[in-house]
């Protein structure tokens, strides 16, 4: 007896992201998708200097054990 169920097809990548987002309750609105992307795009690059002295920073920070 042949198989007659098509096999679904791949998601689309926007498709998994909003399935993540679904899971993650997040806010589905291109409005804030948009905002967070802006947030990301519109930042400031940082110099080298600036680079440095955060890994400087984030070395001296004292581990958090057990968190």
């Amino acid at each position: 007896m042949p198989h007659t169920d098509k096999p679904e097809e791949p998601k689309q990548q926007i498709d998994k992201f909003r399935d993540a987002a679904r899971k993650l309750k997040g806010d589905q609105s291109d409005a804030t998708f948009e905002a967070a992307v802006d947030k990301v795009a519109l930042a400031p690059k940082l110099t080298t200097e600036q680079i440095k002295e955060l890994v400087r920073r984030q070395r001296a920070k004292p581990k958090k054990v057990g968190v």
